[in-house]
């Protein structure tokens, strides 16, 4: 791994540009992990500065694996949708197995539209360096190919909304806890939660977002997450000292 001083990126920041960009200034094996969701070409409402509904989506979804795992030294992993799963496949060198990532609360309300509603996302993994073995620190955690977890509601106070397209830090936690890694990168930034489960397990993590107000929403997500957790840190010493 490259030293904090040599490194052109910073580590724990939010970079305001395409992914391609920030990649271009990375070597290869630069970063130990990434873990990601791309846009799926699904037509979602991303804002004036990301395009989610691509002509050459798929031509452009292989440039994007093969880039990845050029600047990756461990694992990635994809979320993708069903409908592009096998591009991902076809264009990952390293393809190791699908991971599956099961939203529990999706769809409750679509039933008379979509009588077969579509709850769970693959997760590709490639492994391009070769083979890896699994943390075992985190025993609490599992390797277990389905991951399941509840997708943030605007409703939700503690799991709120604020991304079109947002999974929840239970979907990252057990990828980024069990694989080892000291950096993460996420090249689709969005609402942050890459970074909010690496402050969870204490890792690194680099992020690219495009739209700006994104790189805002993620930072203040950020930055509530380590308020908090510096004025329990507080509380906890006060407890102590009594």
């Amino acid at each position: 791994m490259i030293l904090q001083s040599e490194l052109e990126l910073q580590l724990n920041k939010i970079y305001n540009e395409d992914c391609f960009e920030t990649m271009a200034r990375m070597p290869d094996d630069f970063v130990d992990l990434i873990v990601t969701s791309p846009p799926w070409n699904a037509k979602k409402d991303y804002g004036d500065y990301s395009d989610d509904n691509k002509p050459d989506f798929d031509e452009w979804l292989g440039k994007l694996c093969k880039e990845m795992e050029r600047v990756v030294s461990t694992a990635v992993y994809v979320f993708m949708s069903q409908d592009h799963m096998w591009t991902v496949h076809n264009a990952l060198s390293g393809f190791k197995q699908w991971l599956f990532y099961h939203r529990r609360n999706l769809g409750a309300s679509l039933h008379i539209k979509n009588p077969w509603i579509k709850t769970i996302t693959p997760i590709a993994m490639s492994i391009p360096k070769g083979k890896i073995s699994m943390d075992s620190s985190h025993h609490g955690i599992s390797t277990m190919d389905l991951i399941t977890g509840v997708n943030p509601q605007s409703n939700f106070p503690n799991n709120l909304r604020v991304h079109p397209a947002q999974d929840p830090v239970d979907a990252y936690l057990p990828l980024i806890a069990r694989t080892p890694c000291d950096v993460v990168y996420d090249p689709f930034m969005g609402s942050g939660t890459t970074a909010m489960t690496c402050l969870k397990l204490g890792k690194n993590w680099i992020g690219s977002e495009i739209n700006p107000d994104y790189v805002t929403v993620a930072g203040n997500r950020i930055n509530n997450h380590q308020a908090q957790e510096t004025l329990f840190g507080v509380q906890e010493e006060l407890i102590e000292s009594e």
